[in-house]
């Protein structure tokens, strides 16, 4: 679930963003043997940063913070009639799209920390 931070989000399109930011933490659960991660996503619009995405908490492994990051992502922002896969991720749509995309995940030990 995600919640938009900012209204003024919701009415950017995809050509105005210059680049997309993607930040995740993991956080791995050793007792019950699961994974959760937060995920964050800001876009550069003429030069002023801009989050459009944060997912404070939600089950996946591995890259699945990208899946979502993807899913999120296109429901604030006008796709502008481009067209992605379910499943697909934010980085690589970025990247076929010739937009900058800066892509981290940090795993982390402590679920506060998430």
């Amino acid at each position: 679930m995600a919640n938009i931070n900012t209204i003024a989000a919701q009415n950017i399109n995809l050509s105005s963003v210059e680049v997309v930011h993607i930040a995740a933490r993991r956080w791995f659960q050793a007792s019950y043997g699961n994974t959760y991660f937060s995920l964050s996503v800001d876009v550069v619009i003429n030069g002023k940063l801009v989050e459009v995405v944060n997912v404070p908490f939600q089950y996946g492994y591995g890259d699945h913070f990208d899946t979502v990051a993807m899913e999120e992502f296109s429901k604030v922002i006008d796709m502008e009639g481009k067209e992605f896969l379910r499943g697909s991720y934010l980085s690589r749509f970025c990247r076929d799209n010739d937009i900058t995309v800066h892509s981290s995940v940090t795993d982390v030990k402590r679920k506060k920390d998430l």
